[in-house]
């Protein structure tokens, strides 16, 4: 039965697990050079330059005021909404509380 590791760091797992597949691909690919030469092939000169990703990284110069100044925007134009909501619901009700006063002040024909 195979041992199997509990790590408590995933990623020192999927570090071990790239350096066995680099080793496995170094493996491979020296196999083939061998196999190219014993065909009578001549193995390509040199392998291909990956870069990696930091390399290909630049810092962007932004400036940090027309973010700001788009946040303010949004949250301006949202508490401008909500003022005309509220301002909309206020008179929903004074005329809700109008008619009701109006409806128990008028006089009753019968009584």
């Amino acid at each position: 039965m195979p041992w199997t590791r509990n790590d408590p760091d995933p990623l020192e797992g999927r570090r071990r697990q790239l350096a066995e597949a680099e080793r496995l691909l170094a493996e491979q690919r020296k196999k083939l050079t061998q196999e190219l030469r014993q065909s009578g092939e001549s193995p390509p000169a040199e392998p291909p330059v990956w870069r990696m990703e930091e390399d290909g990284r630049h810092e962007r110069v932004t400036e940090p005021v027309p973010a700001r100044k788009r946040n303010l925007a949004r949250q301006r134009q949202r508490d401008m909404v909500l003022f005309f909501l509220f301002i909309g619901l206020l008179l929903i009700v004074l005329v809700v509380v109008l008619l009701v006063y109006v409806h128990n002040a008028a006089p009753v024909n019968g009584v």
